[in-house]
């Protein structure tokens, strides 16, 4: 299963799927901050496969920030 979580202050984690829904119908909103860039976290739907998943909206820095995190422990 794969999640989004905090490690930092009060630690939680959510199911992937959840983290969508809640980003879908309002109930949540979700950011990253690497290195003083924070962005955003967005749905988009694959092109070939329609699955959901979650990416950052684009700020022109690669790497694509949600990657670059390292995992909750």
């Amino acid at each position: 299963m794969q999640y989004l979580g905090n490690r930092y202050q009060i630690r939680w984690l959510l199911l992937i799927d959840d983290a969508i829904q809640w980003i879908e119908t309002g109930k949540g909103r979700f950011y990253t901050s690497v290195n003083g860039r924070s962005v955003w976290i967005v749905v988009k739907v694959h092109p070939t496969s329609g699955r959901k998943y979650l990416t950052t909206e684009g700020d022109g820095f690669p790497p694509n920030n949600l990657l670059s995190l390292p995992d909750c422990p």
